[in-house]
């Protein structure tokens, strides 16, 4: 008899979850709150353009890096072109002074040594960093989880020859690293990057990544690559069903057996998987019954990824020919005041690479800015008029600071679009409004490298996404959700296999 799976959320972790329990024989439904697939990886159309939420660079855009094996399993990367940058980022500062992060670790090289020749010590070990994990891929063939002795033993040995360097790198923060440059130019502004706390690894990995080419950008956004992964989902022959909110995981004899959605119906099943909020899944719908001291820590004692707000721009300007790069990071002559702080810096993004995003010689330009003052949005969303004016003047100073940059802005724009740390939770559901989630610091690294996936107490129940692979990011989803249909697999003595479309 064909055992029967419910997913909770349409996600990139649940839609994933659905493929691969549709390819080792299990029936499989997904139930979302939303209207459409994808969750945070997600866009938007305002008139003519199309708002992008997510995708910056997509880890595994090609098969220089293992990911890419899973989004080819998902159908998400057959047939659709990726746009590779040739820059990351670029900083500057009040003066105008530059530092730009090239993809290419040789151009960063002596670009960095030119800025600061008194450095070039320092630089040559963050370029030989990069360099070094380029050759450094992710496992991504079986789950940690049903890890045997010769597993561990094979993990070790193929990780040795980056021990060192990932020690390093991983217990080292990115504004520690950053004392090491002599240039007060480049201590300031290269933890600009990352957040300061994160550990250099973060940094290095992803211009490793950049480097091999494998984090280029999807064309069409960030929904269309959601629904790619749908339609794979669909012509498996899973079943989707849109605005239905689960409210509660039903449970039997400690065993997950199904779910109840806000309409009071039921489903039933032989497993239930969670790629909801992990706050709601572990106090709402199973009212705090099954926590584990692991989940527990990490909502006592480690900080969320920031929210953020969002501020996009439809502008009949053509802005095709712009410096090429991922973000653009420069100092405000003028801190600006977004709900209870205030930033002294633009992080700004052209979307000109991706020409489906808006018509001809028209443009889409965001800016961006994280926040962690939640309680405030909280509260002022409960008065729309007011609300929906600080939206506004939020607009009009990010619309004031283009106008500086690109002369005849203001007069361009077509369409305006403000997301705020309320519309990540309208959108998502997310605890706080977070688009990631746990900012591991490195002195818990290692004791929190592999958040559990299952509660105590309960049986046939699994946890997916982003909340038990953090910070997060688009590949944690399907990861996690591939570990998990192999870990039923196992349970039900059945070989897990995959296929591409």
């Amino acid at each position: 008899m064909v055992k029967k799976i419910v997913i909770i959320g349409a996600g990139m972790a649940g839609l994933s979850a659905g493929c691969y329990a549709r390819m080792n024989g299990y029936e499989a439904e997904i139930y979302e709150a939303h209207t459409r697939p994808g969750g945070l990886c997600t866009s938007w159309k305002r008139k003519e353009y199309t708002i992008d939420g997510c995708i910056h660079w997509l880890t595994g855009s090609s098969p220089k890096d293992s990911m890419y094996t899973i989004w080819a399993e998902l159908g998400a990367v057959q047939g659709r072109r990726m746009i590779d940058h040739d820059v990351f980022l670029r900083l500057t500062d009040l003066s105008g002074k530059t530092l730009i992060l090239y993809c290419n670790a040789d151009k960063l090289e002596a670009h960095m040594k030119e800025l600061s020749p008194e450095d070039s010590e320092t630089t040559e070990l963050f370029c030989r960093l990069i360099r070094r994990f380029t050759k450094f891929t992710m496992p991504m063939g079986k789950a940690f989880e049903l890890f045997n002795i010769l597993d561990v033993v094979k993990m070790i040995v193929r990780m040795m020859p980056f021990r060192k360097d990932m020690d390093f790198s991983t217990q080292t923060t990115l504004g520690e690293f950053a004392e090491r440059f002599k240039s007060p130019f480049l201590r300031e502004v290269l933890p600009i990057a990352f957040p300061a706390e994160y550990s250099l690894f973060v940094l290095v990995i992803t211009l490793s990544l950049l480097h091999n080419r494998a984090g280029g950008v999807p064309e069409g956004g960030s929904l269309e690559f959601a629904k790619a992964i749908e339609k794979r989902f669909l012509n498996l022959g899973g079943s989707v069903f849109y605005r239905q909110r689960v409210v509660k995981i039903l449970e039997e004899d400690g065993r997950a057996v199904g779910i109840r959605l806000a309409d009071g119906s039921e489903v039933k099943s032989d497993y239930v998987i969670s790629a909801a909020d992990l706050r709601t899944t572990l106090y709402d719908m199973l009212d705090g019954r099954h926590v584990d001291p692991m989940h527990e820590e990490l909502f006592r004692s480690v900080e969320l990824v920031p929210s953020a707000v969002q501020v996009s721009f439809g502008i009949n300007m053509d802005l095709s020919s712009e410096p090429d790069c991922v973000y653009e990071i420069y100092k405000l002559q003028k801190p600006m005041t977004i709900g209870n702080h205030n930033f002294e810096l633009l992080h700004s993004k052209n979307f000109c690479h991706d020409s489906t995003l808006a018509p001809k010689g028209k443009s889409v330009v965001q800016c961006f800015f994280t926040v962690d003052d939640f309680t405030y949005w909280e509260q002022l969303v409960k008065n729309k008029d007011a609300y929906r004016a600080e939206k506004e003047r939020i607009a009009e100073l990010v619309a004031d600071e283009m106008e500086r940059k690109y002369p005849g802005f203001k007069s361009a724009i077509e369409v305006t679009d403000v997301a705020t740390p309320m519309t990540y939770v309208r959108y998502t559901g997310n605890w706080k409004g977070t688009f990631m989630t746990w900012l591991i610091p490195p002195d818990k690294e290692k004791r929190l490298r592999l958040i559990k996936k299952t509660v105590p107490g309960l049986d046939n129940f699994w946890l997916s996404g982003m909340w038990v692979r953090p910070p997060g990011g688009l590949p944690a989803g399907p990861v996690t959700s591939r570990d998990i249909i192999q870990m039923i697999c196992r349970k039900d003595n059945k070989k897990f296999v995959t296929s591409t479309p």
